[in-house]
């Protein structure tokens, strides 16, 4: 099972569960064991990079979800972020260091949080080349506020990029230019840092009232 396979698996899995029917998960932790041995050399660029972690993050979510028997939202396991049950070439790595430490370069945290991975730790050599904000448009944490989750390949990771970001920002972007104000997902509040001279940090904007929509951790 390769990466890809392992995000569309845990996804079948994940609605199989919700929905009371049958399901196994031996799968998902025979990916999680081989995947030990993966060598993180071979993703060469960032491009590799992006379709690996990408899925990783998202299989991984579905099958804490599972695996933990949670019901209605991911914070009946205080640790689901932090938890480093992920081992892969010889370091460990929770969700939060996937998401913040590896995608977002290690960039700053929301709520004043400090960053990811701190000077010395040797997952920062891991950390992508250059930060691409519209990964925020493709990790799905299992929660009804999530962008959907899709599946990601290194060859097309571009393109499937920027259809996440169309789809997501379609509807949780919602800009009023008659009334100047801005309805929007809270990720765009929560890592504004991230976006450049996009979304709330675009300059026509500025001056545009902004309501930020309250996030939803319902599992879905």
């Amino acid at each position: 099972m390769d990466h890809q396979s392992f995000s569309r698996s845990a996804k079948v899995i994940l609605s199989q569960y919700l929905n009371g029917d049958d399901y196994s998960i031996n799968s998902l932790e025979e990916f999680l064991e081989n995947v030990q041995s993966f060598d993180l050399a071979s993703l060469l660029d960032d491009d590799d990079k992006k379709a690996f972690w990408i899925n990783v993050y998202n299989g991984l979510t579905n099958y804490q979800i599972v695996k933990n028997q949670l019901k209605e939202s991911v914070w009946e396991k205080e640790d689901f972020f932090r938890d480093e049950l992920l081992k892969l070439g010889g370091f460990r790595f929770s969700l939060d260091a996937i998401e913040h430490g590896i995608l977002r370069k290690n960039g700053p945290r929301k709520n004043g949080k400090p960053r990811q991975f701190s000077d010395g730790d040797l997952r920062l050599n891991l950390m992508l080349e250059n930060m691409d904000f519209r990964v925020h448009f493709a990790l799905n944490c299992g929660s009804v506020s999530c962008p959907p989750i899709a599946f990601y390949s290194s060859d097309k990771i571009d393109e499937q990029l920027g259809l996440a970001e169309s789809s997501f920002s379609a509807s949780e972007f919602i800009v009023d230019h008659v009334n100047k104000s801005i309805d929007c997902s809270a990720i765009f509040v929560w890592y504004r840092s991230d976006f450049g001279n996009h979304y709330l940090n675009d300059s026509v904007l500025s001056q545009y009232a902004v309501t930020e929509r309250s996030y939803i951790w319902k599992i879905q």
